[in-house]
């Protein structure tokens, strides 16, 4: 006798076993809860912590654009503006690059204000090297930072060793600096006969980085300073070739400034 093959089927359905379904225990909600609550806890830190930075930020927009333009002439209202803006900045988030553009903007108040007091412009000094040292107390690794201790110190006429201690330091931060390698080879050299022979090589090889990224302006340094072609001579003594090429643009200087 033949079953038909829907009774079958519903003869196979009816012998499986139903599956037990257990509902989480209550330990595995506490867990969720755990793992939720400190989730929220670590978005709520990130907040904290983000929005100093944001609102630091805004009040350090003004100061920047203002940076930018330095090239430029700018009336000493601005420069003023600056520093209490970024004051307002550091009190939210304590950002290394703000203290060292604060220190840069007292410098530049200082510059541009020659008929201020004596008392006035000491100041200005004070409170950039204050701003200055504050920065690199925070990021120590700042060449610019160190090349404005040292000019700022000098100013201040504190004895010769500090700056050449900042110099020192600028050197070390940054060997290869484009940008600042004839300013800091032109200051430096004001104090060569206060350098040790690690001092000494230090400079020599911002001559050769000189060489490299600004040939012109080195050629122009040795001709307003003739008594340094000696030290800047002992730069090329493993590179003959280019004490040769050094020396004919030296020679030929004086022609193409006629």
């Amino acid at each position: 006798m033949v079953i038909p093959a829907i009774i079958t089927r519903m003869a196979v359905i009816s012998s499986i076993t139903p599956v037990n379904q257990t509902m989480p225990t209550p330990r595995i909600f506490i867990g969720q809860r755990i793992i939720a609550a400190f989730g929220v806890l670590v978005c709520c830190g990130m907040l904290m912590l983000a929005v100093p930075r944001f609102i630091a930020g805004l009040y350090a927009l003004y100061p920047e654009a203002a940076f930018n333009h330095t090239r430029k002439e700018i009336p000493p209202a601005v420069y003023e503006k600056c520093i209490t803006d970024l004051n307002l900045a550091l009190s939210w988030y304590k950002n290394p690059d703000y203290y060292q553009t604060q220190g840069f903007f007292y410098l530049s108040l200082f510059n541009v204000s020659p008929l201020l007091p004596l008392e006035k412009k000491q100041e200005l000094l004070k409170q950039g090297q204050t701003a200055i040292i504050q920065g690199l107390t925070l990021s120590p690794i700042d060449p610019y930072g160190w090349f404005r201790l040292a000019a700022v110190d000098s100013l201040l006429k504190l004895p010769r060793s500090q700056s050449v201690n900042a110099l020192r330091l600028s050197f070390y931060a940054g060997r290869v600096e484009p940008e600042l390698v004839i300013p800091r080879l032109a200051f430096s050299y004001e104090y060569y006969n206060d350098f040790d022979e690690d001092m000494q090589r230090l400079w020599q090889n911002q001559v050769r980085v000189a060489w490299t990224f600004k040939p012109g302006q080195l050629v122009n340094f040795v001709a307003l300073h003739p008594e340094a072609k000696q030290f800047v001579e002992k730069a090329f003594v493993n590179a003959p070739d280019d004490w040769k090429k050094f020396l004919k643009t030296l020679e030929s200087y004086p022609k193409k400034t006629v």
